[in-house]
């Protein structure tokens, strides 16, 4: 494969048959800006600024808050060129790639997983197969925790009885009482079910 017309880029053009002589990176600042070189005063400011400070910043706070909301506690603090853009070039060069803002949210669902894997595919309380939810039995806003021991694999009606209040389930230890509670109230409600 050819290589990228830019002076000292030691990259490859994409195909071999290419009309563009230059990398997908050279490329990718073609269309940007309109030639392949960096651009003046944007995307490497950080790198001016003094990489202590900066860096220390970043690395306490990177899991507790997203690269935009760095950016603008940076630019309060005088480093005016600080942008999201800026903190996520400076942060994936310190080789942090998990951050709030995307990999929680892979992080969450992950969780949700192992709780389904552990506590079984069916609901806890009625054994519903079908379709189910995971439940934080401690809410996180009065401060339970994303955790696999603070989540519950139940059924769309259990979830609703507990969101509602109809039931109360304050730690797992009151599952296997609730549970029996439930299936006895289904059996009464139908009892062709068996």
């Amino acid at each position: 494969m050819p290589k990228c017309k830019m002076e000292g880029c030691q990259k490859f053009t994409r195909y071999n048959n290419t009309k563009n002589p230059y990398c997908s990176m050279h490329l990718a600042r073609i269309r940007r800006h309109g030639y392949p070189e960096h651009k003046k005063d944007s995307y490497q400011s950080l790198e001016k600024l003094p990489h202590k400070f900066i860096d220390n910043f970043i690395l306490k706070n990177c899991d507790k808050m997203i690269d935009k909301d760095i950016a603008i506690y940076l630019s309060k603090k005088g480093y005016k060129n600080s942008t999201q853009w800026n903190v996520r070039y400076r942060r994936r060069k310190l080789g942090v790639k998990k951050y709030l803002y995307g990999e929680v949210q892979k992080h969450k669902e992950w969780i949700r997983r192992q709780a389904i894997k552990k506590y079984g595919n069916a609901c806890e309380l009625c054994g519903y197969i079908l379709d189910i939810e995971t439940h934080h039995i401690i809410p996180k806003k009065e401060g339970g925790n994303h955790e696999i021991n603070n989540l519950t694999v139940l059924c769309p009606n259990c979830h609703s009885l507990i969101t509602k209040k109809k039931i109360e389930l304050k730690n797992r230890k009151d599952i296997k009482g609730l549970s029996k509670k439930v299936r006895k109230l289904i059996k009464i409600a139908y009892p062709y079910l068996g």
